[in-house]
């Protein structure tokens, strides 16, 4: 199949939801984007709140912390990271077992420390500061030997594993419980993951819309040399039976693939109307080389690069105008709380491109309880 990078950028905005808002419970938002990739930083709010609220609206960390008691939705390492919905525990199971073969407890000298978290977890569900001991180890990227809470470390183990799960979050802390209170099958599901490849690659493709057939993270595989047959025979059998399709983009050399829905949808894209401020993590911008590709953009979260080395700032969020990607605003909050923002453009935006961008900061200021005001031309950028 043979497309026009316009006809399949359209057709990503409206494959991933942001052609219109639409008012939906916070689980069905996650099930229809497949997985959203988490993140505790906090600048403006936290990216997974920020990437469902431009598909439904307003999103707090109470509405997310009901759908994770609820069973609504469970946390899980996908791409990183990610809120999964309920029905797409498959998904997950390739990278928990993964986990689970590490042994990464019995090595860091956790098991007992796991053994006692589990047994305190099979009477009630607790927030993570019930479960700290004194005792303490060296993190995953130091050797100081106390650096770290030996729970802390557990949890995220468990975590991994799939032996426990977040079920709530209050001001940043986390309460976990054992997922079979929520999940019955969780257990039978995990146990075997080849069983459930298939699904999970289904999952990948209606997560992904469009990708890569050299995608590292191609149904929920790990590429790592060990995977690369599991990874052949997916492309292979969903391609055979139609559900993923070949696609040749116009001007990329790289070897793309996309569901049978999506082919559908690229044949007659809409077109894209509508100013949106995007996450730093939201979807669209998973695959970079997919970014150009499709929107000629090149984008990188400076979250972490040196402040001598940001082109842009610490939390920059792309404009999504009209289905193009036409820059990004550097964004922070002052000390009374207001969002403090400057555009920097990728070539030129009309005046009342401006505007309309201007209007949709005012929006993403309104839903977080504050205002938004454009840094002074000339004000420099802040570290």
């Amino acid at each position: 199949m043979h497309q026009k990078p316009d006809a399949v950028r359209r057709a990503l905005v409206v494959h991933l939801g942001l052609a219109g808002r639409i008012r939906l419970p916070l689980a069905q938002t996650v099930a229809g984007l497949g997985a959203v990739q988490m993140d505790p930083m906090r600048v403006v709010a936290q990216a997974h709140l920020l990437t469902m609220r431009l598909r439904r609206g307003p999103t707090t960390e109470t509405a997310l912390s009901r759908a994770l008691s609820s069973g609504g939705v469970f946390e899980a390492r996908l791409k990183e990271r990610c809120l999964v919905a309920a029905e797409d525990l498959p998904a997950a199971t390739t990278e928990f077992h993964r986990i689970r073969e590490m042994n990464l407890l019995g090595e860091r000298g956790l098991t007992d420390v796991a053994r006692h978290i589990v047994g305190l977890l099979e009477r009630r569900g607790r927030y993570s500061r019930e479960l700290a001991t004194d005792h303490r180890v060296a993190s995953f990227w130091d050797q100081n030997p106390a650096s770290m809470k030996a729970t802390t470390m557990a949890l995220d183990i468990l975590s991994e594993e799939g032996r426990v799960i977040v079920t709530g979050r209050r001001r940043g802390e986390r309460r976990y419980d054992l997922p079979e209170r929520l999940f019955p099958a969780w257990e039978r599901t995990i146990a075997d993951p080849s069983r459930t490849r298939r699904e999970a690659g289904l999952h990948y493709g209606r997560t992904m819309g469009v990708f890569a057939s050299s995608d590292p993270y191609l149904g929920w595989i790990r590429s790592v040399r060990s995977e690369g047959a599991a990874r052949r025979a997916l492309i292979a059998d969903l391609c055979a039976d139609g559900a993923w399709v070949e696609l040749e983009i116009e001007g990329s050399d790289r070897p793309y693939l996309c569901t049978k829905a999506f082919a559908e949808l690229c044949s007659d894209p809409p077109e894209i109307r509508g100013a949106h401020i995007l996450a730093p993590l939201d979807n669209l911008l998973w695959d970079r080389r997919r970014l150009r590709d499709l929107f000629h953009f090149s984008y990188t979260w400076e979250a972490y690069t040196p402040a001598a080395k940001r082109q842009v700032g610490p939390y920059g969020m792309p404009v999504l105008l009209d289905g193009q990607l036409v820059g990004e605003v550097d964004v922070r909050r002052d000390a009374e709380g207001i969002l403090r923002w400057r555009l920097v453009e990728r070539g030129s935006v009309r005046a009342s491109g401006r505007r309309r961008i201007e209007r949709a900061m005012a929006a993403l200021a309104k839903d977080l309880g504050t205002e938004a005001a454009a840094m002074a031309v000339g004000e420099a950028p802040h570290d």
